[in-house]
């Protein structure tokens, strides 16, 4: 069996080289045209989708710029999203230092991790499938409520299939029947779902791109950096591009440029382009081209407080488990087991306070220390088992799903190669921290289920110096606020930096045009107004779906 397993290892490795190496689309290239009808910055989540769909227009031409290549073979096992993290595969962007939470984290910074390659942060997410709740848009512009978005939704339902966990698993069993036990008529337990095929991952890079990339019409460059967007007074000329090899370019766009970098990488490329607050781009010598002063602020994102149960039944996934035989034989062999899964195994929310069950009890320590940017003595105190590969035991992550604190980003230099400053402002504002207290105590009350008692079910407390002088219970506030401060770490989430309304301080309008400019649109994370009650992967699926209709409407 063991010799089985290595040789069909071996034949997945050589065949993904072959793929990679000897079987290049005619639409990867080294050296692009001149013109292009439009130009997509960034091969990531939204970029995929919108470079596919615009390349359905056969009398259009389209160019996708990717800073970054190929991910490797790792990235379709659904488990291995960590080992990306990092990587030259990973921005690897830090925060800043951060003054009302990550104390326990060094230099008191978050770890920010984006996909650089074809696919981008959909290449080394959790594939965590949600579309929030329809209150989230209430406050979103016409034509992007809920009820507008419901047909893209099902349709990103179907393209990126989408798979429940399934009800068989005992920890979910026991889950589903701890809503029960809560008491609440708000309260909302559901299974959780993901985007996987056939035990792989699932990402707009497999579902939209793969299937154009032997179009004539569509023209995708990798390991080439977008410096710059460049205008003729306001009107949009192309972009400016550092080649892998060092050589610059400029590539002209006939129509428009559609900026798909990232929450990130668009406020800095914008503002690198004279595109911004006109008091920063003054601080840099860049000439201003739009004064729009809401560029990099209202950033979001959720703050995870990991709150680790002890189990005394044999029904979690250890790392013992995981690396045994059996489960790589019903990975590499049927692309089943729990190697084919992300071990998100359900959800639940009370109000806004919400939670996830991962059902995984042991950690690397080493891996997962450093790419979360714990302090040993942090690790330690949140994750009892990190020594112990055959622990029992499984993880709840308690977030605020609707923070209010609102933070930004801003240059560094007027280098590209300079990363930004970031500041997502955790736990800033009071009403998060409430908002975490009632999602860490959401999820202590599922222990009170009967199922759960059975497996021995037991919260572990932190035990942190800074909060020993508080009386040791979750369910006492200080306690509580102490560990979130300390111990929370992101959700990989940012959003928001380039905010979508029709008032005239939002960076695109409705029909996500960068405003006072002509040829300039966004879709990406950083235009989403507020945040999903959930992951937003999918939610801008859909709409980079909408952003295609858009767009193609004005070629009719």
């Amino acid at each position: 069996m063991r010799n089985y397993i290595l040789i069909s290892f071996m034949i997945l490795i050589l065949s993904l080289f072959y793929h990679y190496q000897f079987s290049k689309p005619i639409s990867i290239i080294e050296t692009p045209n001149s013109y292009y009808d439009y130009i997509v910055v960034g091969a990531g989540t939204t970029g995929c989708v919108l470079a596919s769909r615009l390349s359905d227009l056969t009398n259009t031409t389209v160019l996708l710029v990717e800073a970054g290549g190929y991910f490797n073979w790792m990235s379709v096992m659904p488990l291995m999203a960590p080992l990306m993290q990092g990587s030259s595969l990973d921005w690897a962007y830090k925060t800043e230092t951060q003054k009302f939470s990550s104390l326990g984290l060094w230099s008191h910074q978050q770890s920010l991790p984006r996909g650089k390659g074809l696919g981008g942060s959909g290449q080394i997410n959790y594939l965590v499938h949600s579309f929030g709740r329809s209150n989230d848009y209430k406050s979103w512009p016409k034509g992007w409520s809920y009820g507008d978005l419901i047909p893209y939704f099902k349709k990103v339902t179907e393209t990126m299939s989408v798979t429940t966990v399934s009800s068989n698993e005992p920890l979910v069993v026991a889950f589903m029947e701890s809503e029960l036990s809560i008491g609440s008529n708000d309260a909302t337990f559901q299974k959780a779902s993901y985007t996987a095929k056939k035990g792989n991952r699932w990402s707009t890079y497999h579902a939209y791109l793969l299937n154009s990339l032997n179009r004539n019409n569509l023209h995708v460059l990798m390991n080439t950096l977008v410096t710059k967007i460049s205008f003729n007074d306001t009107k949009i000329v192309g972009v400016d591009v550092l080649y892998n090899n060092a050589s610059r370019g400029k590539i002209n766009a006939r129509k428009e440029v559609i900026l798909c970098a990232g929450t990130i990488n668009t406020v800095q490329l914008l503002m690198l382009s004279g595109i911004g607050p006109k008091q920063e781009l003054n601080k840099y010598g860049i000439r201003t081209v739009s004064n729009l002063q809401e560029v990099g602020k209202n950033l979001f994102d959720h703050l995870n407080i990991p709150i680790y149960v002890n189990l005394k039944a044999p029904v979690s996934l250890t790392l013992r488990k995981m690396q045994s035989i059996q489960e790589m034989a019903k990975y590499f062999i049927f692309g089943t087991g729990s190697l084919s899964t992300n071990r998100v195994l359900a959800t639940a929310r009370v109000n806004d306070s919400g939670i996830i069950l991962f059902g995984m009890a042991s950690t690397d320590e080493k891996l997962l220390k450093d790419i979360a940017n714990y302090q040993t003595e942090t690790f330690r105190s949140l994750f009892p088992a990190y020594n112990d590969t055959g622990h029992e035991g499984f993880l709840y992550l308690a977030t605020c799903l609707q923070p209010k604190s609102r933070g930004n980003i801003t240059l560094r230099s007027r280098s590209i190669f300079d990363q930004p400053k970031i500041d997502p402002a955790y736990l800033q504002h009071d009403n998060d921290v409430y908002c975490t207290y009632n999602a860490i105590n959401l999820a202590v009350e599922t222990l009170n289920s009967r199922k759960f008692r059975e497996f021995g079910a037991r919260v572990h407390l932190p035990d942190f110096e800074e909060c020993r002088h508080f009386r040791q219970d979750y369910r006492d506030y200080e306690y509580s606020e102490c560990v979130m401060r300390i111990g929370g770490v992101t959700s990989h989430h940012p959003c928001g930096s380039c905010r979508m309304g029709s008032d005239n301080k939002a960076v695109v309008d409705e029909k996500l045009r960068v405003r006072g400019v002509n040829g300039l649109r966004i879709m990406d994370a950083s235009i989403l107004p507020s945040p999903i009650s959930g992951t937003p992967n999918s939610v801008l699926i859909a709409m980079a779906e909408r952003a295609f209709d858009l767009i193609s409407e004005k070629n009719k």
